[in-house]
């Protein structure tokens, strides 16, 4: 058979026969791998550009994470009250190698001793997370910087050099320098449920978001060596600290108050005391303490949830007879009252409907002027007077003084109280809240309300932070005035009534025989506590507060405190008194208040 010329090639000298159909698979041959480099080309270069831009970024380009601080929070002298300072998270490394891995495993023992002892921890806690299989674990966070150097001078085997097995992740710590100090005004640092920083109470609940910082973030291309390339992108995300804040608080006076307040609750045998200093002509608030307290830096050992309230701006309470300087000053503003106003007093009682109100002992106190009804401390008088004022006067001035109305002090727990509608008010209900009965209100908003009359009858808005400071500005805040309820003239009237309840009231004895080298005006306020779950207050249970400010012609501080539940007496004047007169006597210096 003869083969056609066409069809074959004959390689001359080589005896090598090439047929057509051999080149043309070699032809389909490459244009399938062709096509094939190309649908790669098209899948690298338009599909799967991003990730093959990361993957050849990350063998170039180094990423830069640094954290930055939380603001600080400073007391008025400068004192750092908290901040931020450098901290780690540690974790047990091992890689994938077998003889790495069992020579690690022969010294396990030791690792997890020398660990669990810097770290403070059990052994169990460290060895339940070495299993057999693990690369990488957390073992513990916020340590400080001693430990993480202790753990890095740790050298297990002759094998491994020093810190082999531990990787160490910078973070920022909350500290808290003073401890318990000022803990009710700061709050502290906690966490969510996903294990984030998160502001909780006071300042650092309020101010969480203002106080968070920018960390900081970059990249730089290098080539092969590590080098940095100067002529490549530089994208830098820049750091921004966190503002911070400086208070109104004196340290020297928050310490005293807070030791006495101490002092006081626990020979009272008392649930807890709260107390307030405040300078009258600003708002600005000088101390603010609650005992029981606890360590911002340790508050997961704190067993009572209830303990982290600042029931100075969180409890809303019945208050008493505080009230009643109040009422009288409302009287007076009103006209329907006069400086020679006299109450005949001959039963120890008034009927109000089928109400009747008593005086706090059930005995008649004759005829009584405005300043002996509050030296009396007597309820059927004021309840009389508040009712020749009327309603609509009363309560548009109640609202005036504060209740009812929001401070906004700048914390996270602050409450305000709940003033019944002006429409639904009785006479019951105005002769009752004449003396602090039937009316709530947190400790702030008596404080704002009696600040008054210290301050000639105009109210400053209280206020915790004098600065807030960032990066650019710092932002001061000015005193505020909020109204002006009475006139200069009721409120001196007043504080000269509020002197000789001071000198001639029930706690006569204490001020008389502890403080007279002091100009003192103030009141006493006892009341029983609301049942929980039912009408009516329990008998044997009640809170006590006093309100007092100093000298009486132009005071320069005024200052209320609060004794709960007391034990040993159900009287303010045996209980609240001798705590207010103690933390007075500590801080006075400090406040450079004149002697008489």
């Amino acid at each position: 058979m003869r083969t056609n010329p066409v069809d074959t090639v004959k390689q001359s000298g080589s005896g090598t026969t090439i047929t057509k159909k051999s080149i043309n698979i070699a032809m389909t041959l490459l244009t399938i791998l062709a096509v094939g480099i190309f649908a790669m080309m098209m899948r690298w270069q338009l599909f799967e550009h991003e990730k093959w831009n990361t993957l050849a970024k990350s063998q170039h380009v180094e990423n830069q994470r640094n954290v930055s601080s939380r603001g600080v929070i400073l007391a008025s002298d400068g004192t750092v009250l908290a901040i931020d300072e450098p901290a780690w998270t540690v974790y047990a490394s091992l890689s994938t190698d077998e003889d790495e891995r069992t020579e690690f495993y022969n010294n396990k023992d030791k690792y997890v001793a020398e660990v669990s002892g810097i770290l403070g921890l059990q052994r169990e806690e460290i060895e339940n997370k070495l299993v057999d299989d693990f690369a990488f674990v957390k073992l513990a966070e916020g340590i400080s910087n001693d430990s993480k150097k202790a753990l890095e001078q740790i050298k297990i085997s002759e094998k491994f050099n020093e810190g082999f097995g531990l990787y160490f992740e910078k973070q920022e710590k909350r500290v808290y320098p003073d401890g318990d100090l000022a803990s009710h005004v700061l709050g502290f640092m906690g966490k969510t449920d996903t294990g984030e920083d998160v502001g909780m109470y006071g300042l650092e609940g309020y101010y969480f978001g203002d106080m968070l910082a920018q960390n900081s973030f970059s990249y730089e291309e290098k080539d092969s060596r590590g080098n940095v390339i100067l002529t490549a992108e530089y994208e830098p995300v820049l750091p921004r600290s966190g503002k911070s804040l400086k208070l109104t608080i004196i340290p020297s006076v928050q310490q005293k108050m807070e030791e006495q307040l101490k002092k006081g609750v626990i020979n009272m045998q008392a649930k807890s005391g709260s107390a307030i200093i405040m300078d009258p002509e600003t708002g600005a608030i000088l101390a603010m303490a609650n005992y029981p307290n606890y360590d911002p830096n340790e508050y997961w050992k704190t067993s009572n949830p209830w303990v982290f309230k600042n029931k100075a701006v969180a409890d809303v309470y019945e208050f008493g007879s505080v009230e009643k300087p109040i009422t009288v000053a409302i009287g007076l503003e009103s006209g329907n009252i006069k400086d020679d106003y006299v109450c005949h007093d001959y039963t120890g009682s008034i009927q109000l409907y089928d109400y009747t109100i008593y005086t706090w002992n059930m005995q008649a106190n004759g005829d009584l002027s405005l300043s002996g009804m509050l030296e009396k401390s007597n309820n059927p008088c004021l309840a009389e007077l508040s009712l020749q004022i009327g309603f609509p006067f009363y309560y548009q001035k109640l609202t005036e003084f504060g209740y009812g109305q929001f401070i906004g002090i700048g914390l996270q727990d602050e409450a305000t109280n709940y003033l019944l509608p002006y429409e639904q008010w009785t006479k019951l209900d105005l002769a009752v809240t004449s003396y602090g009965q039937g009316i709530s209100a947190t400790m702030l908003q008596v404080l704002s309300a009696h600040s008054t009359l210290a301050n000639d009858g105009v109210r400053m808005k209280p206020y915790l932070v004098s600065e807030v400071i960032d990066e650019v500005e710092t932002i001061q805040y000015e005193p505020q005035v909020l109204n002006n309820p009475v006139s200069a003239e009721t409120a001196y009237k007043v504080r000269q009534m509020m002197r000789n309840v001071v000198r001639s009231g029930e706690a006569q004895w204490w001020f008389n025989t502890s403080l007279t080298e002091y100009d003192i005006g103030g009141k006493t306020g006892t009341a029983q506590i609301p049942k929980e779950n039912e009408a009516g207050y329990y008998d044997n249970r009640t809170n006590t507060t006093f309100v007092g400010f100093a000298p009486v012609e132009d005071p320069q501080m005024i200052m209320i405190v609060r004794i709960e539940e007391p034990k040993t007496s159900t009287y303010s004047s045996d209980t609240v008194v001798p705590v207010w007169i103690d933390i007075f006597k500590e801080v006075a210096p400090d406040l450079d208040i004149p002697k008489i």
